[in-house]
C-alpha cells in the first residue's frame, strides 16, 4: 500500500509540475506548412512606437510578442487549415481539430489554435513539434485564452482577425 501511495504521489507531482509550466492544450498540427497563408505581417520590435490609432487587440498583441528575437519582433504568417469551415452566420463554431496557426517565421515558432467539442484550445510549438509553451509567460495557453476571449469585437469562436 505504501508503494502505491508513493507511486500515485509521484504521478501527481509530475502532472502538476507539467501543468504549472503551461503545457500546450492544442496538439501540434501536422501538415500546417501546406495550409494557405491568409495574412502576413510583422510584429515590430520593442523599440518601435505602437500607433495609438490601431485597435486595442493589435496594440496588445504587439506588446505581448515584441520581445521575440531579442526584442527585434518577427515576421509572421497566419495560416488557416483548409479542412476547417469558418463559423457561419448562425453562430456555429469550428469542427474538432487544428484550426489555424500564427507562424512567427523569424524564430520558427507556431502559435496554434485547435477546437475540441467547439471550444478553442491553444498551444505553442517549434517547427519540429517541440512544445514551447513553458519558455515564456506570453506563450502559456492561459495567455492565449485571456486575449482571445477578451476581444469579442475581433475574436469569434477562439479565432481573432482584423478585417
Amino acid at each position: 500500500m505504501k508503494k502505491l501511495l508513493i507511486a500515485l504521489g509521484s504521478i501527481l507531482v509530475i502532472a502538476l509540475s507539467y501543468t504549472a509550466h503551461g503545457a500546450s492544450n492544442a496538439a501540434f498540427p501536422k501538415g500546417w506548412e501546406t495550409w494557405p497563408v491568409a495574412k502576413s505581417g510583422v510584429i515590430p520590435s520593442n523599440k518601435s512606437a505602437i500607433p495609438a490609432n490601431v485597435p486595442a487587440i493589435v496594440q496588445d498583441t504587439i506588446k505581448t510578442y515584441n520581445w521575440v528575437q531579442d526584442g527585434k519582433g518577427s515576421a509572421y504568417n497566419v495560416r488557416i487549415n483548409p479542412a476547417q469551415k469558418l463559423a457561419n452566420s448562425s453562430g456555429k463554431g469550428y469542427g474538432d481539430g487544428a484550426t489555424a496557426v500564427l507562424e512567427l517565421t523569424d524564430i520558427k515558432v507556431l502559435l496554434v489554435t485547435e477546437h475540441l467539442l467547439g471550444e478553442p484550445q491553444y498551444g505553442v510549438y517549434s517547427y519540429d513539434g517541440k512544445d514551447l509553451s513553458g519558455i515564456h509567460p506570453s506563450l502559456n495557453p492561459r495567455t492565449c485564452t485571456t486575449c482571445h476571449t477578451g476581444y469579442e469585437d475581433a475574436c469569434r469562436h477562439g479565432i481573432c482577425s482584423m478585417k
